[in-house]
């Protein structure tokens, strides 16, 4: 199940990308950030209140707020690397280095949260490395893709810090999802009623964080909602189907192994920049989306 619910995720991610894409000339990356958490937050709590109605409301300890506090934090800084690492190099290089985040989860499994792949689950998440870079390189021809993607300056570090604290809130999340589970066993193997908790009370506290650093540093951001609003509940709600797969997904399987299905979502990017955005370089991406393909079988396959 985690498999499919894996894909959904990638799928819907992929469309909150495109619709992102559509604004970002128009608001800061701190409020298209806030957009999509402050419009996820209303469906978070509705479907949160339906499944207390109906299942009856879950003890919540006090591990479990500080596994959402980091949750929430550590996503909101990996979205503030990427972003800035975007602003001091290409976004190709940035993508490359950020997207080894399939190889950091399988090494920060192993090393922090005791999460060992099997040997053919390594090979997969090895080879959909080796097929993201392919994938991301391919954006540039001959070796200066090579070069400029191994060149670590201050981007490059912001990049992989992005991808490292990104795999680090699915960690959290992860182990937020497992103290609820352990603190109320009538959830079952399924978790999706601990999944639901864990996301809503991520979700406020990225709305608090947000919202603290906008009136603080850009207060005139805010304005801008009037506008573009409805764009952004578009997002919200694109970004809203997205987590509550990727956390529900997360808590069923090894971190890795949904990194690793959830790279569809480059397969998904490629085919939408080549047949809406008229993006030319999909023969280079090939061999890559090959392998990308291949490591995803050998995860699902293990």
């Amino acid at each position: 199940m985690w498999i499919l619910i894996a894909i959904c995720a990638a799928s819907f991610q992929t469309s909150r990308n495109v619709l992102a894409r559509g604004i970002v000339r128009e608001v800061s990356p701190a409020l298209n950030t806030w957009a999509r958490f402050a419009f996820n937050l209303p469906l978070s709590a509705l479907v949160l209140l339906l499944i207390s109605l109906w299942q009856g409301s879950l003890r919540t300890p006090a591990g479990f707020y500080a596994w959402c506090f980091g949750t929430a934090a550590a996503q909101l800084l990996g979205n503030v690397a990427l972003v800035s690492a975007f602003r001091r190099s290409s976004f190709a290089e940035s993508i490359v280095l950020h997207k080894l985040e399939v190889v950091f989860a399988a090494l920060i499994g192993v090393f922090f949260f005791a999460e060992v792949p099997s040997p053919k689950g390594w090979v997969g998440v090895l080879i959909c490395g080796v097929g993201v870079l392919l994938v991301n390189l391919g954006r540039d021809q001959g070796l200066s893709g090579w070069r400029r993607a191994f060149h670590f300056d201050l981007g490059a570090l912001q990049a992989m810090s992005s991808g490292i604290l990104l795999v680090l809130t699915s960690f959290f999340l992860k182990e937020a999802t497992a103290v609820l589970v352990e603190a109320n066993p009538q959830v079952g193997e399924g978790r999706f009623q601990a999944t639901v908790n864990t996301l809503f009370h991520t979700v406020w506290m990225q709305v608090a964080l947000a919202t603290t650093y906008l009136v603080a540093v850009t207060p005139g951001q805010l304005a801008r909602i009037r506008r573009h609003w409805r764009r952004m509940a578009l997002i919200g709600a694109v970004g809203f189907s997205g987590s509550i797969c990727w956390f529900w997904a997360y808590s069923l399987a090894l971190v890795a192994y949904v990194k690793a299905v959830g790279q569809v979502e480059l397969l998904y990017s490629v085919l939408i920049s080549v047949f809406f955005f008229r993006e030319q370089d999909v023969l280079r991406k090939l061999p890559g989306m090959a392998l990308v393909v291949a490591g995803i079988l050998m995860v699902i396959w293990k």
